[in-house]
């Protein structure tokens, strides 16, 4: 599996990867952090942790993050502002 580096490589992944049911489930979410240990987890598992920090950073970067302190967040922050960029994504979509 490719380790996404751009917002639509990511957004295409997660897209191939969950079902409808899966998306609408997000959309519907009070807050993303309920997947940390599930899609979050998995997210980490397979992207942040297997490239290097600036990788990760670029990555986030790509998702329309500017601020720079959150470039710096916990590599274990990382995948609940991908799937906040997700969701937005999603929600775009309705």
């Amino acid at each position: 599996m490719n380790i996404p580096k751009t917002k639509e490589e990511c957004f295409a992944t997660l897209d191939e990867m969950l079902s409808d049911e899966d998306k609408q489930a997000i959309i519907e979410m009070d807050d993303v952090f309920k997947l940390h240990f599930t899609l979050g987890m998995w997210i980490r598992n397979n992207w942040i942790y297997k490239q290097s920090d600036e990788e990760s950073r670029a990555l986030i970067k790509s998702l329309g993050e500017e601020d720079e302190e959150k470039l710096f967040y916990h590599p274990d922050d990382y995948s609940t502002i991908i799937l906040e960029a997700y969701k937005k994504h999603l929600m775009s979509k309705i």
